[in-house]
């Protein structure tokens, strides 16, 4: 009688498809383990013993994507079509699955899908070999926008929330007077590149009720000088009060309340940059954060009143501003402009307001794409308002967080998201030893409109982890007349550090409304040498360079609260660095607005 025999053979791809090589893939079955051998980078094939139930182990190896095993049972018959059946493992491999199977006479193919552990399936797919930089405030990431923007040859794509045509990109003279520091603008560096035949495309926001700034509405409505602008409405609609105060809401009706908030700038196709840093004026600062810093001041500020900012004599016109973006070269670059592309175009195919004056992002043509200059594994993702709905940016933060097992580390201008708060409460329940550091900004904590929820989210968590509190920055100097002051750092970032292994930086803060239907862009970044090192950076920023850092993630905790409690008595004796205090959100009386508002 002839023994049935057959081959199966196991596809392995991430969930965007990518194959999985050196996946070990494993049988195990009443006659013990039997292995597959790789035949093709995510292909491999393994002889059927018998038929009967088996446990199909796949492993993903030292997949740079960092993938989830899987554990499932199968019934394979040699010859028949062979039953799925759902038994997933209860601890690992969730998400991962097998996603169908195909039956030959003496072949059965089973196509299996390895989920991420950091990356989402939403959206553009991860990719290998990029070179990052996260640039810490304006000073050096505007620096190095202008750097890539001098050096463009061909295109020069960005996009913003709110554009302000003075903004100084460079400041190398602060003291000096607007006419000479005006070719460091933002509009006059575009200004430039385009007289230079580089096409540039300037994609703002359409707010309600305000008009373009006049600078950007005059190139716009000039056709053929290589300066194209176009702004797009976010549709969302929602109600301003919570369920509570429907009358409010009846009133008003359902607004146009979404923004397009993504900050990104993509040169030649080769270099990207994807932050937080608005173009505006109070978007620029040091990393030393001075308290008096004559490059906050207003363009058109002269000479004199910045002299008397230098001298601790007058305020400057911004607060210290705390900021980072994310510079890119390599594959990814081509998934923010694509971000662009599919944005602007769609705004000429609805012959949007100055569209006869611009042309059509083409496709990019495969010899100029981005090559692989560097280690690290990069993901853009989205929040996408309708008709694409997408939370790509939600869902990169709730797998980083579930993922963490030493430190959760948050540095943002909101700490108010009901998704983040609940995720980091349970994942501090399933591990009391985790440690949870979250920096913003303590005037926002407090803010009068939405307080309510920056309080609930913080109580939230103090359940679980009756010790947590939330960070805030501030500096201190000596004025002109020798008086101490100090003053609260404007944090506007928006960045989640996990276990120096994770980080991701862009638009996106950690409120709801930022989640569900804010236009946003994120950069997901993977590769442990560059996160630890930037955390380590940013901690030696806060705590002066404490010599007792580096040592493990748990002992920088430690002394990263030592300071912190430290300085709630006042900052520490001569500190020329910005430093940290411990603050509790105040409690407010009622939610009255809608959590997804602010």
């Amino acid at each position: 009688m002839r023994r049935e025999r057959a081959e199966l053979e196991v596809l392995v791809t991430t969930p965007h498809g990518t194959p999985v090589q050196g996946a070990s893939i494993r049988l195990l079955g009443p006659r013990g383990a039997a292995v597959a051998e790789e035949i093709a980078p995510g292909q491999s094939r393994v002889i059927l013993p018998r038929r009967g139930d088996y446990e199909l182990v796949v492993e993903p190896g030292a997949s740079p994507f960092v993938l989830r095993s899987l554990r499932t049972t199968l019934f394979l018959t040699p010859g028949k079509c062979g039953n799925v059946l759902a038994a997933m493992s209860a601890l690992e491999g969730v998400r991962s699955r097998v996603e169908r199977v195909d039956c030959g006479k003496d072949r059965i193919t089973a196509h299996v899908v390895l989920d991420y552990v950091w990356f989402s399936h939403i959206g553009y797919p991860p990719t290998l070999g990029n070179r990052v930089d996260v640039l810490v405030d304006g000073e050096d990431g505007w620096r190095a926008v202008a750097e890539a923007l001098l050096a463009a040859r061909r295109s020069i794509r960005a996009v913003t929330w709110v554009y302000e045509p003075e903004l100084e990109l460079l400041r190398p003279e602060p003291l000096a007077e607007p006419a000479e520091r005006e070719a460091y603008t933002i509009q006059r560096i575009l200004e430039s590149r385009a007289k230079e035949s580089v096409l540039v495309q300037l994609l703002l926001w359409d707010p309600p009720l305000l008009p373009m700034p006049g600078e950007a509405r005059r190139v716009a409505l000039t056709a053929g000088d290589g300066f194209e602008v176009l702004a797009e409405k976010n549709p969302t609609e929602r109600p301003i009060f919570d369920a509570r105060h429907s009358l409010g809401n009846r009133l008003l009706g359902e607004v146009q309340i979404g923004s397009f908030h993504q900050k990104t700038v993509v040169v030649d196709g080769r270099v990207g940059f994807c932050g937080g840093m608005n173009m505006r004026q109070n978007d620029w600062d040091t990393r030393h954060h001075r308290l008096f810093e004559p490059g906050r001041c207003r363009f058109m500020r002269p000479s004199a009143f910045r002299a008397r900012v230098k001298d601790g004599l007058s305020a400057a016109d911004n607060p210290p501003r705390h900021d980072f973006v994310a510079r890119i070269e390599g594959p990814s670059v081509a998934h923010l402009e694509e971000n662009f592309r599919e944005r602007w175009n769609r705004l000429l195919d609805h012959g949007a307001p100055n569209a006869e004056r611009s042309t059509y992002v083409p496709p990019p043509e495969p010899a100029l794409l981005p090559e692989a200059p560097g280690r690290s594994a990069v993901q853009v993702v989205r929040t996408m308002p309708a008709p694409h709905a997408e939370r790509g940016i939600l869902d990169v933060y709730l797998r980083a967080i579930a993922a963490a097992r030493r430190l959760i580390y948050v540095e943002d201008q909101y700490f108010r998201s009901t998704y983040v708060s609940e995720a980091i409460a349970e994942a501090a329940r399933k591990n009391p030893r985790l440690a949870v550091l979250v920096i913003t900004s303590e005037a926002q904590a407090n803010h009068p409109f939405s307080g309510a929820w920056s309080h609930a989210c913080f109580e939230r968590i103090r359940e679980v982890l009756p010790d947590f509190e939330l960070y805030a920055l501030r500096c201190a100097g000596r004025d002109g007349r020798g008086k101490r002051r100090v003053q609260e750092i404007d944090h506007h970032g928006k960045l989640l550090l996990v276990d120096d292994v994770f980080v991701t930086v862009g638009s996106c803060n950690v409120n709801d409304r930022g989640f569900e239907y804010e236009g946003e862009c994120n950069v997901a970044i993977v590769d442990p040498a560059f996160v630890a090192t930037l955390r380590l950076g940013l901690f030696r920023d806060y705590l002066g360079g404490d010599g007792r850092l580096g040592q493990s993630i748990e002992r920088d905790v430690e002394v990263f609260r030592e300071h912190a409690a430290r300085n709630e008595s006042g900052p520490p004796d001569g500190a020329s660095h910005p430093y940290l205090v411990p603050f509790a959100p105040r409690p407010r009386r009622s939610q009255i607005f809608d959590r997804r508002v602010f």
